[in-house]
């Protein structure tokens, strides 16, 4: 097992990641490395799940930055557009019009290329090698509490 694989299953097995399955914020479906999918829960709203999920990409983890793109576990492929999280800041997080293959998030490494401000304007976001996958579980958990949160887009139509 790599130094980045043997990480990660650390952080998932202990502290701050199973205080949050322990709450209900999240749960991890799957590892086939370098990839992980983990649910994220969402609140209730009419028509939509109960959770999101995310495929995260971890190569290099935790010194690289993660990334995430939303996922259909259930057929285990990247989840349909008309189920993408929608509302106010969720839409810019959960950005059909910017990357399928990415949240739009200042932790998020695809999405930090090109956005490199960010690490001065948000670095309670800004991923460091000193945090693990729950900071980023953390800011889509509380983007999908924000009060805008509507649900999926299949509503929307």
């Amino acid at each position: 097992m790599l130094p980045d694989e043997r990480s990660f299953r650390r952080h998932v097995a202990t502290g701050p990641f199973q205080t949050g399955v322990d709450r209900g914020d999240w749960r991890l479906i799957s590892i086939a490395w370098p990839h992980a999918v983990i649910a994220v829960t969402a609140p209730p709203r009419a028509s939509a799940p109960g959770e999101v999920a995310l495929r995260f990409e971890l190569s290099g983890y935790p010194q690289q930055l993660p990334t995430a793109q939303p996922w259909n576990a259930a057929a285990d492929a990247p989840l349909q557009d008309a189920m993408w999280p929608i509302g106010d800041r969720v839409s810019q997080v959960f950005n059909l019009g910017w990357n399928r293959n990415a949240l739009y998030i200042p932790c998020d490494r695809l999405a930090l290329a090109g956005h490199e401000g960010w690490l001065t304007q948000h670095p309670a976001h800004a991923w460091n090698p000193t945090r693990d996958i729950t900071h980023y579980l953390r800011i889509v958990r509380d983007v999908l509490r924000e009060p805008g949160y509507a649900g999926i887009r299949q509503q929307a139509a």
